[in-house]
């Protein structure tokens, strides 16, 4: 008992004795700041293609404010060909996304030419095939009122897009501000037919000429068969041929043949625009043939091209007392897409008189020595 109260009072005084260690005061902790980053942030690609344009690319959005989004240096230029191309064209993303409009105005359209900046939410990309695009997208659109160069495809999933095909395979995206409307049909047109299923197989493509008919071409010659049949109702000839496809006249419900003919030399090429219509066994001139645009070597060098790196992609649209005719002109350098532009529009007044029987002679062209010339020219364009 002794012995326990002893070591407690031991204990007691060590305690006491033991002297307090004072500790400074922790110092307050300094907050972290962050400060913004110094300039624009950038959206990095692949950028998304939509409907309303391209990544942070807007459709509509002025030229100026477009052009404050892309580095310093040039990245602006005009493309300036009188009758063909009147547009301002901005280079973005190692110049892979061109964005074009009137100078001084408003971005009218978006194109992708690179394969791995942009892709649409389905996965089309520069690169995809005819028939992947067909998957993504869906069918071609079926317009009676509008034909297109095979190589330039509209589809049911984005109607303002437009995909440039080199064969199987896409090798530029465009996306055009104020897709068109659908204009006002003539009550007449109610009792149109309905075309022929094509037959990819034969290369024939189903038209309401009269009641049903399959068309063909290849070459220069054009066969027209009807569709029950198979019997050859009109075959002609149409020197520098590039394509030829069903136009539905609003007035009547009936379609014309329209055809694109061109003629080249090495310091000029020319595209003309035909119709016809098919009246019994005949045909006989729905319009007069049409020059529409003109290439030349010299027009070519002003905008930094040669001749024969210069191709367009027409579009044609019937109204009713016109056919309206747009498209696309490209630029290559080295098999490769450089500059895609949409061209100024042109009308071709639609015949109201009678029409003459169509002469093959003379097809395609304004006059008989323009159309020995075309003739004479083997040079003609992939279809």
């Amino acid at each position: 008992m002794k012995i326990a109260l002893l070591l407690l009072v031991l204990c007691s005084c060590s305690d006491r004795s033991k002297p307090e260690v004072k500790r400074d005061p922790e110092p307050e902790r300094q907050r972290r700041v962050i400060e913004p980053p110094s300039g624009r942030v950038r959206p990095l690609p692949p950028h998304a293609i939509r409907a309303d344009g391209v990544g942070p690319y807007r459709l509509k959005a002025s030229l100026a404010e477009l052009l404050e989004q892309l580095p310093s240096g040039p990245r602006i230029a005009t493309l300036d060909i009188p009758g063909v191309v009147h547009q301002s064209l901005l280079r973005a993303e190692n110049e892979e996304i061109l964005i074009g409009g009137e100078p001084l105005g408003k971005a009218s359209f978006i194109a992708v030419i690179g394969p791995e900046v942009a892709r649409t939410e389905s996965g089309v990309h520069v690169g995809s095939t005819r028939a992947e695009l067909t998957h993504a997208l869906g069918a071609p659109l079926g317009e009676p009122d509008h034909a297109r160069d095979p190589r330039l495809v509209a589809s049911t999933g984005m109607r303002n897009a437009r995909a440039v095909l080199d064969g199987d395979h896409v090798v530029a995206l465009v996306v055009i501000a104020d897709p068109e409307a659908p204009h006002a049909k003539d009550a007449s047109a109610e009792s149109a037919c309905t075309r022929p299923t094509p037959e990819p197989e034969t290369k024939r493509i189903g038209a309401c000429l009269g009641g049903g008919e399959l068309v063909a071409y290849e070459g220069d010659d054009i066969v027209v068969r009807s569709a029950e049949s198979e019997k050859v109702i009109v075959a002609t000839r149409v020197p520098g041929l590039v394509y030829v496809a069903p136009l539905r006249n609003p007035t009547d419900g009936r379609d014309e043949l329209v055809a694109i003919a061109r003629t080249a030399d090495p310091q000029q090429r020319g595209w003309t625009l035909l119709a016809y219509r098919l009246e019994g066994s005949r045909l006989v001139k729905a319009v007069e043939p049409s020059p529409l645009y003109q290439l030349t070597a010299a027009s070519a060098r002003w905008i930094g091209a040669e001749l024969g790196d210069l191709d367009l992609y027409l579009e044609l649209t019937s109204r009713l007392d016109t056919i309206e005719v747009g498209g696309l002109l490209t630029t290559r350098i080295a098999d490769k897409i450089h500059d895609v532009v949409v061209i100024s529009p042109v009308s071709v007044p639609r015949r109201h008189a009678k029409s003459a029987p169509f002469e093959a002679p003379d097809a395609g062209t304004p006059d008989a020595s323009s159309g020995e010339d075309a003739a004479m020219n083997p040079d003609r364009p992939p279809r």
